[in-house]
């Protein structure tokens, strides 16, 4: 639900935070009316129902949720020269977009696309940017473009967050943690994208940082495993090795049979038809539960810094 916040909501919500209260009409926002309403962690002024004031509950909530993200997004749109106003409607997942294209945009101008395709990448809707102007003119002010290419070419973006001395290698099935680079700092880490057909990407690792430990994040689900059972196998080719990161507990399995979800496990076949030496025990038997579940664990439910201290303390 947080998803749909736009600027105008995260402005006021961070105004609750620092100043207590908001006058913003934002009242009739689904998510403002669940924090109001439901979680009860906002309330409506006695005498002023306009003016919203928070509870004492609410400051660790929009710390643990939103401070970051906020304080962030707000840097780089100034640095950017791109002035966060109540009359943008970006939401804060745009921003997190925006964020990991400036990241890239050196190597997504040398393989220039058409805006469908750029848009699907990045906002997962191919007619995204043509209905949301301000954040079409966002884009093209970070690539330094004025439009896209007509020509429909082949994606070849290999997209990364890069670290200076990086102590490990995250191969990364969606964009999640790439569009919050402060994960992976605070991580230490490097990040890469490989979902579905970037898989290729791999070869342009070079040996240096093959030397690091490689882990894999993606979604516990049939496709994003057998991304990884793909890029294990891949490794194996160059005599190098891959692990995959366990999820957190307790874990947030989810339903395979949601709207936005399209990855279910074949009950026909042992393992859902996936490689078990690629496995270990103790992810085979996640692996089975889930199956047997018809259940799913999101990769954006992880706490990467937290996986990857367990991993090099077992």
């Amino acid at each position: 639900m947080n998803k749909n916040v736009t600027w105008k909501e995260l402005k006021a919500l961070d105004d609750l935070f620092h100043l207590k209260k908001t006058k913003a009409n934002i009242q009739e926002h689904p998510y403002i009316k669940y924090l109001l309403e439901d979680k009860c962690i906002l309330d409506r002024k006695p005498g002023n129902s306009k003016i919203i004031i928070s509870t004492d509950e609410f400051d660790a909530f929009y710390e643990e949720t939103f401070k970051i993200s906020y304080d962030e997004s707000k840097k780089f749109l100034i640095e950017n020269g791109i002035e966060p106003s109540a009359k943008k409607n970006f939401t804060l997942e745009d921003v997190k977009s925006l964020m990991l294209i400036a990241g890239n945009r050196v190597e997504l101008r040398k393989n220039p696309t058409n805006i469908e395709d750029f848009s699907n990448e990045f906002f997962d809707i191919s007619k995204y940017l043509k209905y949301k102007v301000s954040l079409r003119n966002a884009v093209f002010k970070i690539l330094d473009i004025t439009e896209f290419p007509l020509d429909k070419k082949e994606n070849q973006w290999r997209l990364v967050v890069d670290h200076i001395n990086p102590k490990a290698i995250v191969l990364c099935e969606n964009k999640s943690f790439l569009k919050q680079p402060w994960i992976g700092k605070k991580a230490k880490v490097k990040l890469w994208h490989v979902g579905g057909n970037n898989v290729k990407i791999i070869d342009d690792i070079d040996e240096m940082e093959l030397s690091k430990p490689i882990y894999y994040s993606c979604d516990w689900d049939l496709a994003g495993l057998q991304i990884y059972s793909r890029i294990k196998t891949k490794l194996r080719s160059r005599n190098k090795d891959i692990s995959l990161l366990y999820p957190n507990e307790p874990h947030k399995k989810i339903s395979t049979y949601i709207e936005y979800h399209n990855s279910h496990w074949d009950l026909t076949r042992k393992l859902s038809g996936l490689s078990m030496d690629v496995f270990s025990k103790k992810e085979l038997i996640l692996i089975n539960d889930l199956i047997q579940k018809e259940m799913w664990i999101e990769e954006e439910s992880f706490d990467l810094a937290l996986m990857l201290d367990q991993m090099i303390t077992n």
